[in-house]
């Protein structure tokens, strides 16, 4: 099981229904949810170090993904900033 370390430096695992999740809200579709995640999970054995991606590298490689496959919804989730309390990959 995985584990991200978020920009406070607190741990919490993996969820792939995270990530779908906020690009299902950014305005993506669920094929390129699906797509994505599927992708990500591919990635991440590359860059993991004793089970742990941070969150900002999580984030960067969805964007990347997306832009490929839907540049509108990749702009929304780009430009989607955290509230304080909570929880967004």
């Amino acid at each position: 099981m995985y584990q991200f370390q978020k920009k406070d430096g607190t741990m919490e695992d993996y969820d792939q229904s995270k990530i779908a999740a906020g690009i299902l809200k950014a305005g993506g579709t669920q094929e390129n949810a699906d797509a994505i995640v599927a992708s990500i999970e591919a990635w991440l054995p590359s860059v993991v170090l004793d089970n742990v991606v941070k969150a900002s590298d999580i984030r960067s490689k969805v964007i990347e993904e997306l832009k490929l496959v839907n540049p509108t919804a990749a702009a929304s989730f780009e430009s989607y900033h955290k509230t304080e309390g909570t929880v967004v990959v």
